[in-house]
């Protein structure tokens, strides 16, 4: 009988394109035929299962045939049992009930004279552990990690953390031993070993902080690029932990720091030192120039590092990230815009009373040269700076308005709301601007284009709604000789193309200029003698 091997499957799939569930369908069939051989090789039957993993992974089910893929782990012939125990990992799951009947399968395949047996069980139990399976093999594992062979002792240590996801009641008693490979004669063994207590100090850090010392060891003693990154993130995750560790940390690590031409480990290394090691501003400044050839490199990768690093630094020392301030807004020139919004994210941390109006500045030419999202941003960002700690660093307030009025002004820009809420802040706060401010917010009612603009962007009506809020509310600092203009602009046809709400607000803003200027006059206000008022204007206030 001539049976179709994978490599016949998989050709026949690229052939069966447009007729594929059919083709797997009589393929699935002729599998189902091969399962019932009685060939005692199993020779037949791992062809099969080989072809029913392949189906898996295109995504058909194959929980029928689970019987069978134990059948074939059971085989004598270690070519077989591989293509078993690889059909078993690719389909078995959870709610696999013949998972149960592979727990003796598994003692006995532990005990096997062959580290590729023994090896084989290993990699399959990672893959479909259970509770059960974790519960009733542990103390198995626990004894293959005895092994005088180091291929069996390394994939027993790594199996550890799948049972100890999976029965977290292994982990206490276990400990002890695994904590004995992390000076295993076998360097891939206490690497391995390193690695698992790395993954389970990522959910409590305080439970290995008694290891310290030996990682410790471990970080002076080694060469091994990989395994000096798991040793430096979990030492990272210990410093908090104990200040003193810290400390001792700064030497080692400022000789790495200075020697290894690994990228990967000397960002793992300076990230230590921004989570634990800031009280140290030998290593700091040092971790800062070295992040600095990071942003600088032509590699977008690094560079994002680069700035996602100085952001940790940013919290605690802001003075010497500031250092850089340069580099960093250069950065907002970027093609990438992660790279963009990294840098804006360190724009706050950098701001100061002497150098906010230069900073506004900078972002500000970039607002006019940015679009989409991140013009948005940088509007966001310089408010945010700006009012930040109650405008702690704004020393011109003149200044300010003026710079919200020309990003009121910027078509394209959808932050009216914010802009809107800073106007209405800033001017009912100080008072000492307040007639400025008024003024400005004149400008806005008669800019003819500002009024055109919030038909294409409804947010900007919100810069006419403080605008008209603001002139009607503070309607006594109007100067005379404008107060007929305004009038004119707040009754005016065009506001028509505003919402409702703004309207709303244009027509009581009118109302309270009327009532001010009419206050001490005859009931035939002034106002509305004069020539330069609107007919139009004179006709909706005496509606009003």
């Amino acid at each position: 009988m001539f049976e179709k091997t994978l490599s016949d499957l998989v050709k026949g799939l690229r052939s069966n394109k447009r007729r594929e569930a059919e083709y797997v369908s009589k393929c699935i069939a002729e599998i189902k035929e091969e399962l019932q051989s009685k060939d005692k090789s199993h020779n037949v039957k791992a062809n099969a299962v080989v072809k029913l993993a392949y189906l898996q992974m295109l995504g058909y089910d194959m929980q029928w045939a689970s019987f069978h893929i134990v059948e074939v782990m059971s085989s004598p012939g270690f070519a077989q049992k591989r293509l078993g125990y690889l059909g078993a990992s690719v389909s078995f799951n959870d709610e696999t009930e013949v998972v149960l009947l592979c727990t003796n399968m598994f003692k006995k395949d532990f005990q096997d004279a062959s580290p590729f047996v023994v090896g084989l069980a290993i990699n399959c139990l990672a893959n479909i552990c259970t509770t059960d399976l974790a519960r009733d093999l542990v103390a198995d594992v626990v004894q293959l990690m005895n092994s005088n062979r180091a291929y069996v002792r390394k994939k027993a240590v790594l199996v550890m953390y799948k049972i100890f996801l999976k029965f977290p009641d292994a982990l206490r008693p276990s400990f002890p031993k695994l904590k004995e490979k992390l000076e295993d004669r076998d360097t891939s063994t206490v690497s391995c070993a390193v690695n698992v207590i790395c993954e389970l100090a990522r959910k409590n850090p305080q439970n290995y902080l008694a290891l310290a010392p030996i990682f410790f060891k471990l970080l002076t003693h080694t060469a091994n690029n990989w395994m000096l990154i798991k040793i430096v993130k979990l030492l990272g995750a210990l410093c908090p932990l104990e200040p003193r560790l810290g400390k001792k940390l700064v030497e080692p690590l400022t000789n790495l720091i200075n020697t290894t031409p690994a990228k990967s480990l000397l960002y793992e290394a300076i990230h230590t030192v921004s989570v634990g090691m800031t009280p140290h501003l030998e290593i700091v400044q040092l971790s800062m120039d070295k992040l600095k050839d990071f942003v600088e490199d032509e590699d977008q990768n690094l560079k994002y590092l680069g700035l996602l690093a100085m952001g940790n630094f940013m919290k605690v020392h802001p003075r010497i990230v500031a250092e850089h301030k340069t580099m960093i807004l250069k950065c907002l020139n970027d093609e990438d815009i992660t790279i963009r919004h990294r840098a804006l994210d360190l724009v706050s941390g950098m701001v100061t009373k002497k150098n906010l109006q230069d900073i506004v500045r900078i972002l500000m030419e970039h607002v006019e040269n940015s679009e989409g999202s991140f013009r948005h941003d940088l509007v966001d960002k310089i408010i945010e700076v700006s009012s930040a700690n109650g405008y702690a660093a704004v020393t011109n307030f003149e200044w300010y308005i003026t710079t919200l009025c020309k990003l009121a002004r910027v078509p394209g820009v959808c932050n009216g709301l914010n802009l809107k809420h800073q106007l209405m802040d800033v001017i009912i706060r100080v008072r000492a601007v307040r007639e400025f401010g008024v003024a400005a917010m004149v400008d806005i009612l008669r800019d003819i284009d500002m009024l055109s603009q919030c038909s294409r962007d409804p947010s900007s009506a919100e810069v006419m709604y403080a605008a008209a809020w603001l002139v009607g509310e503070f309607s006594d600092l109007l100067e005379d000789s404008k107060r007929a203009g305004v009038m004119d602009s707040l009754l005016s046809k065009r506001v028509m193309c505003l919402p409702e709400h703004v309207q709303s607000v244009y027509l009581h803003s009118a109302l309270k200029i009327y009532v001010s200027a009419s206050k001490g006059y005859s009931p035939t206000a002034n106002l509305l003698e004069d020539d330069t008022v609107s007919n139009h204007t004179v006709d909706l206030l005496s509606q009003a």
